[in-house]
């Protein structure tokens, strides 16, 4: 078995983790060619390749280098690598990628998933954030173990045979040309043969252990990543799904067609400060439409509160069950609820004044309907339209995937769905408030990153 594996490695500042990458794959008990992309010359060891050069002026296009070099040698190789210089893998993680073989499809390849350490020794999964989650619809069962696909493709590593790194390259998914779409240069050039290249990405659910990659240096640590035990919930709630136990719908498609997917529903909320002055006298029965793992929707309770949920998905389901909150269906809510509230979901929702009419059903007369929705007319989008080519669309639910609510729009959707609504507000950001003071408050619309607005049924 020969393999090729190539490290972005950009500068001096990463030597400690190249040192550590290098020692992993040089202890590997097969034939193992290292080739380092740099910007610049560097001694790295005997026996390791140092290849300079930047495909294009952006020094973030370092990682597209990997494209030409893997062509190059296509046929001397049975196994390829890519890797950024600070994601670890080793050995029994290739191992458990090379047997993955046996049981996957022709057209599924095995991934990974990063994971940091903490100061306390607990374990992250720093791939899970934000928005992307498990697809309940994509579990299977392979070899007798259950399989799934997560969300984010961006792993900073890939592997791949020979075998079907040519069904890639002829399906067009490997250009050598850098590039950069929804997503920054360094994700497209380490998911190029997930997202483009007709293969599908699954991760292993009853093994996951084994397909774990350590992202050296820790920094994600206290800003995101999923904790182990709370990872352990979704692995159990996968298995349900293969077993036929949970549903594999989806209330949403979270994902907005913007770079980055800007304005997406989140599936990992933290408390809103709004939100939280509205219902902090507690004794309200809230019902969630569209809940994340219940991280936010267990901070309300916790006001004193009865939380009940409608999540987005079976898997984050059992994680607000985890927290103590009260799973329905959209059948079984009842209509009796003193409070219905839609987070960050009436951008993403196929039919508002559907959701809106349906909200109005679960209340109780006089209840009232609590909403936020992202702010899609900030200064920094503005400069963002004018500035970045990607943003260069028209504005509007069809090229966004999103809808840019306005203040007028979203009074007219709730007085039309039978809402008295008070004055739609924004939450000016933190690192704008003294800019906003300074202005008096008239440019507050455009530092704001939310827009909230508080409705009575009528």
């Amino acid at each position: 078995m020969k393999i090729l594996v190539a490290i972005a490695n950009h500068g001096t500042g990463n030597r400690h983790y190249l040192d550590r990458l290098l020692a992993a794959y040089q202890a590997m008990p097969v034939d193992v060619h290292v080739v380092i992309l740099s910007n610049i010359p560097k001694d790295v060891g005997l026996g390791v390749e140092v290849r300079v050069g930047v495909p294009s002026k952006n020094p973030w296009s370092l990682p597209f280098a990997h494209r030409a070099l893997f062509l190059e040698r296509l046929e001397a190789y049975d196994y390829f690598i890519y890797s950024e210089d600070d994601t670890l893998l080793t050995w029994p993680v290739l191992e458990a990628f090379i047997r993955a073989e046996t049981v996957l499809e022709p057209s599924e390849l095995s991934g990974f998933l990063r994971t940091e350490q903490g100061p306390d020794g607990r374990l992250y999964y720093s791939t899970c954030h934000s928005f992307f989650r498990w697809l309940p619809d994509s579990v299977r069962v392979r070899g007798g173990e259950v399989w799934a696909r997560y969300s984010n493709e961006h792993s900073a590593c890939y592997a791949i045979s020979q075998k079907q790194l040519r069904q890639v390259i002829a399906n067009g998914g490997f250009p050598t040309e850098p590039h950069e779409g929804r997503f920054d240069m360094l994700c497209s050039a380490a998911t190029d043969v997930y997202t483009n290249g007709g293969l599908e990405r699954l991760v292993s659910v009853d093994r996951l252990s084994a397909f774990r990659l350590p992202h050296l240096p820790n920094k994600y640590i206290g800003r995101y990543g999923l904790p182990e035990e709370e990872m352990e919930w979704q692995l159990a709630a996968l298995r349900e799904v293969a077993a036929g136990r949970l549903p594999r719908g989806e209330l949403l498609d979270p994902e907005t067609y913007l770079p980055g997917c800007h304005g997406a529903k989140l599936y990992r909320e933290l408390a809103d400060p709004v939100f939280t002055g509205w219902l902090a006298e507690g004794g309200r029965k809230i019902l969630v439409w569209g809940a994340g793992d219940g991280l936010f929707e267990q901070g309300l309770a916790r006001l004193g509160n009865t939380v009940s949920v409608i999540p987005l998905n079976s898997i984050v389901g059992e994680c607000c069950r985890h927290r103590g909150l009260m799973v329905v269906s959209e059948e079984s809510a009842g209509a009796d609820a003193d409070v219905v509230l839609l987070r960050d979901v009436l951008q993403v929702v196929d039919a508002p004044e559907k959701l809106i009419e349906k909200a109005r059903g679960w209340l109780r007369s006089g209840g009232q309907l609590m909403v936020r929705v992202p702010n899609f007319y900030t200064a920094r989008l503005h400069r963002l339209r004018w500035k970045d080519p990607r943003f260069d669309m028209a504005w509007d639910w069809k090229s966004m995937g999103a809808r840019p609510w306005t203040r007028g729009g979203l009074r007219g959707l709730l007085h039309a769905g039978g809402f008295a609504s008070s004055s739609v507000q924004g939450m000016v950001e933190p690192h704008l408030a003294v800019r906003n003071r300074r202005t008096l408050g008239l440019f507050s619309r455009w530092l704001t990153d939310g827009l909230y607005v508080q409705a009575t049924r009528r």
